[in-house]
């Protein structure tokens, strides 16, 4: 690839949009959530697990006390070990490989709210559906769908920590597209977050993205807003609150991404916007002539790694 091509996506850092009561705004949500109990239920399932892993089916309370679930892997023969929390993008749970997974920690697979039993749909270009949780409340971002989201992966952290089997006194994330936004988010609010993987991360820098990206949440949100043209500063404004662009600056631990030069779903541009704000320990991995998957499961495994070695240091 020339260079041209590369400081074209490389060269990219631009000027954060919070609002003035951005902070306010976000403090205000976690301390309203974490009032709420966490109500955690464990149970082991025997069917699931295997030598390597202990498999728990794990469910506690929310945003606005909905009840989220995920799947909890203790590494078999390690006595209390540190904890890798897995959240996947929107509209498609990938399923993980379990031979990827270094043993020497657990995992907590978090099912974003509306996701579970999740089936995505065989789709053809003129039948193509989406879920349409993006728009969920969007004219409100006190009640907005990716508000919850975020707090519901925060809130994970307050759970685990309450789990006797695992270790939380440091914790890494491994989030995939706005999986990987609600770990930046994450990241920037809670301090046991202590290193984190952002794989092809989107919902950054929004004002561009939404443009260029061909993603199920950006498609969502792009046909409300034209629906509903009246309303398009509104819903800019409040999306500025959810952009993980906005927290990238207060992300303080060290950090691992990936982008893939022919992504459409998370546009690379947008990928370097968020990862140049970042100010901490940083390494992005670079897939010229990949997409979305950018590196696929052999960058998965590479990036566990990369997460248990420090979490484990």
């Amino acid at each position: 690839m020339p260079l041209s091509n590369f400081d074209k996506y490389f060269l990219n850092l631009p000027p954060l949009d919070r609002k003035p009561d951005f902070d306010q705004f976000w403090e205000k949500a976690i301390a309203e959530t974490r009032k709420v109990p966490l109500d955690t239920e464990l149970v082991k399932n025997s069917r699931k697990s295997t030598h390597r892993f202990t498999h728990y089916e794990v469910s506690y309370k929310g945003f606005t006390k909905s009840t989220i679930t995920g799947e909890l892997l203790v590494a078999r023969g390690k006595q209390k070990p540190k904890v890798i929390l897995h959240i996947h993008d929107y509209n498609s749970v990938v399923k993980y490989p379990q031979q990827a997974l270094d043993e020497s920690v657990a995992y907590f697979f978090i099912t974003l709210r509306g996701h579970n039993d999740f089936i995505k749909p065989v789709e053809t270009e003129e039948e193509r559906t989406t879920p349409g949780y993006m728009i969920e409340n969007i004219l409100d971002r006190d009640t907005y769908y990716v508000k919850a989201v975020y707090l519901d992966v925060l809130r994970s952290i307050d759970m685990l920590r309450l789990v006797p089997e695992i270790n939380c006194s440091a914790i890494g994330m491994y989030g995939k597209g706005l999986g990987a936004a609600a770990a930046a988010f994450c990241a920037a609010f809670s301090d046991r977050v202590t290193a984190m993987v952002m794989d092809t991360p989107s919902f950054c820098h929004l004002p561009l993205s939404q443009n260029l990206s061909v993603s199920d949440a950006a498609i969502e949100i792009n046909e409300f807003v034209a629906a509903l043209k009246s309303r398009k500063k509104q819903v800019k404004d409040n999306l500025t609150y959810f952009d993980a662009l906005n927290f990238s600056d207060r992300i303080e631990c060290p950090v691992l991404a990936t982008v893939g030069f022919k992504d459409s779903i998370a546009p690379p541009e947008c990928v370097f916007s968020l990862f140049n704000h970042i100010l901490s320990e940083k390494t992005i991995e670079v897939f010229p002539e990949e997409g979305n998957t950018a590196g696929g499961n052999e960058q998965f495994k590479k990036s566990i790694g990369w997460l248990s070695a420090r979490i484990n240091a």
